[in-house]
């Protein structure tokens, strides 16, 4: 009888070493799920990192003639992923109203394309095609599995957008002080700035094109820069158009248009105050030169 007790116990903690070197190794252990240091973690991350790769290839084959190979968009074509879709479209859609997440919203504008144009396409220019339906639920080309993976790729990217552009070591913003000399403008890599084609010496976008257009008398959020050069000379009584336009960009509410409250908020101006804090003198120069060109 005591042989078969001690059998007993034995086989027990048997068993319950193995249950216990289980989950160790398969990774439900609340240290695990949080380190990510078990099997199952270390597997749905190389199971992830696979879908990525895939997902990269599909992209670079299928998304990347209209948002850029970086995701940084092409002109005219497709609006930038990397990092506006996080930083800047799905929070506006988010504030609209939209109640689900960001890879529902990825995959969901995958699955079925977008037939129509938004506003929000529409305050960035618009876009010459309309992006197409990618699933073959919707008849598109793809499959579940590839529309998971480029997801998983798209959403790659988040993390870097949360963590906002690396700055070069030597940027030095002109900031607010429009006294400041500058140095001659390029009227060409103003047009750039403008248009997002180059980034800032802070190395991000300069914002101006997703609130002024370029075709007269339309509004996105702030008037048409159409003809600036020419309605700038005579804005403001005692500057040249050069340095309205530099005010108006460096300290926005140091002069209101007289009459005109379409584009105040709280009796300030709506372009926002600290653009100089992103761009260089250089940068600056530039804009200036390019929207003074625009006669």
């Amino acid at each position: 009888m005591t042989g078969k007790i001690f059998v007993g116990i034995l086989v027990f903690m048997i068993v319950f070493a193995a249950a216990g070197l289980v989950l160790i190794n398969e990774g439900v252990l609340p240290d695990q799920e949080l380190n990510g240091t078990g099997r199952m973690q270390i597997e749905a991350r190389a199971q992830l990192g696979r879908s990525i790769e895939a997902g990269a290839l599909l992209y670079l084959n299928n998304c990347a003639t209209c948002h850029g190979p970086n995701g940084d968009g092409i002109a005219g074509k497709g609006p930038v992923l990397n990092p506006g879709l996080f930083t800047q479209h799905f929070p506006e859609v988010k504030a609209s109203g939209y109640g689900g997440t960001l890879r529902d919203y990825v995959k969901m504008t995958l699955i079925a394309g977008r037939p129509v144009q938004s506003e929000w396409a529409a305050a960035q220019g618009g876009y010459a095609q309309r992006m197409p339906t990618w699933s073959q639920q919707v008849g598109g080309p793809l499959r579940d599995d590839q529309i998971t993976d480029l997801t998983n790729f798209v959403m790659n990217w988040e993390t870097e957008a949360a963590a906002g552009p690396s700055v070069p070591l030597d940027f030095k913003p002109v900031g607010s002080d429009t006294t400041t000399p500058l140095p001659a403008g390029d009227a060409a890599r103003g047009a750039d700035l403008f248009a997002q084609k180059v980034k800032a010496g802070n190395n991000s976008n300069l914002p101006c094109k997703a609130c002024h257009s370029l075709q007269p008398g339309q509004i996105l959020v702030g008037p048409s820069v159409a003809g600036i050069g020419t309605t700038a000379a005579a804005r403001e009584p005692g500057k040249s158009a050069e340095e309205y336009i530099r005010e108006s960009i460096q300290d926005p509410n140091a002069y209101i248009v007289p009459d005109n409250p379409t584009y105040l908020a709280g009796g300030k101006s709506t372009m926002p105050a600290g653009l100089g804090n992103s761009m260089t003198e250089q940068d600056l120069a530039d804009i200036i030169a390019y929207l003074a060109s625009l006669k």
